[in-house]
């Protein structure tokens, strides 16, 4: 079964939403579906210790970058299953996965993540939570109601596609400038801080993926940047990867413009090495909130724990996963020397003592 992930990403983690003049009831204008028209810029692999990247790319066999896609007439999704296939008849991986993500302009790259037999470590995650928890509140009703009609609005043009917009979470997820989306906020601002602790329990306990991501997205309106930090901790080994997602995105921001370091290091340099790249680049993100916190001080430990994954992060394409390793490793080096692993591999090596 091919496990696809279709993002909308921006080139930084956080993006307000376009300016645009929207369709509203009171604009009179009607709205305009987005382009199905892409431009196909690039495939990656990361992952794999024992295939090289070039027999994987012939293998792999997607178009050429540059190349544009109406996915309206291309079957997009058959073509990477197609590609799939092949990857795993020719090799077994202990992971193969692909991802897709979306940026502005209708720009189109894939990421293939790979984990190699025997490096199965890198997927030691909890086991998956069996409760059945309550709804706080109705919250995750709420919530998931609410990203129902903000995606439902971008589809038909009504909302901006990319770009956070502005909330009063410490993670936005779209925004509520929408008339249909303004009024479905305060419950949420005044919800989440009076249930923090069951919302903890639905993370922890809930047998539910979809379930516990929404709770991880919920505690954006907790009340306190501390609370958040301490109980996040194991769900950064969530066996759900949109949990992950969500618990490293949120640790990035709840670390971000602070004067002291909130956000524990030891779980995300650990999540630099889990197998997709949803880990790594929130992982990435969250590191860089750190470092812009408290300097290079901790720069051995993160070296000796996750250098390598920085340094092969920095030589992707993909600007989710090269712009935050760029910015750590330029902070822990006192020099910036570009989007060349090659030269940040050397660098690695000489300040470990290799």
């Amino acid at each position: 079964m091919l496990c696809l992930s279709l993002l909308a990403a921006c080139a930084t983690p956080v993006q307000q939403a376009a300016s645009v003049q929207q369709a509203t009831p009171e604009s009179g204008l009607a709205p305009a579906a987005p382009s199905t028209v892409f431009t196909f810029a690039s495939v990656e692999v990361f992952g794999s210790r024992k295939v090289p990247k070039e027999e994987l790319l012939k293998v792999i066999g997607l178009p050429a970058p540059g190349t544009k896609i109406d996915k309206a007439q291309v079957d997009f999704v058959g073509m990477l299953k197609e590609s799939k296939k092949r990857v795993t008849e020719t090799w077994q991986f202990a992971l193969c996965r692909y991802s897709v993500i979306e940026y502005p302009g209708n720009i189109m790259r894939v990421t293939v993540d790979l984990v190699d037999q025997g490096d199965e470590w890198r997927m030691a995650f909890l086991p998956a939570p069996q409760g059945q928890l309550p709804d706080p509140e109705g919250l995750l009703s709420a919530w998931a109601s609410y990203r129902e009609k903000l995606e439902e609005l971008r589809r038909t043009g009504a909302y901006p596609a990319f770009g956070a917009g502005t909330c009063r979470g410490l993670v936005c997820y779209g925004g509520f400038e929408h008339p249909e989306l303004v009024h479905r906020e305060q419950p949420f601002v005044e919800g989440v801080p009076r249930h923090f602790d069951e919302l903890v329990r639905v993370l922890r306990e809930d047998r539910d993926d979809v379930r516990r991501m929404s709770a991880v997205m919920l505690l954006s309106y907790a009340s306190s940047r501390e609370k958040i930090a301490e109980v996040l901790g194991p769900a950064v080994k969530d066996p759900f990867a949109g949990v992950r997602n969500e618990a490293l995105r949120l640790l990035g921001a709840i670390q971000q413009d602070q004067k002291r370091v909130i956000s524990p290091l030891e779980p995300v340099l650990e999540a630099l090495w889990f197998p997709q790249s949803t880990d790594r680049n929130k992982a990435g993100w969250a590191l860089v909130r750190i470092v812009e916190t408290e300097g290079a001080v901790r720069r051995k430990q993160i070296l000796d724990t996750s250098g390598e994954m920085l340094v092969q992060m920095v030589g992707m394409e993909q600007p989710t996963d090269y712009e935050p390793a760029l910015k750590v490793l330029t902070m822990l080096a006192g020099r910036d020397l570009g989007a060349d692993e090659a030269a940040w591999r050397r660098w690695l090596e000489e300040t470990q003592g290799r």
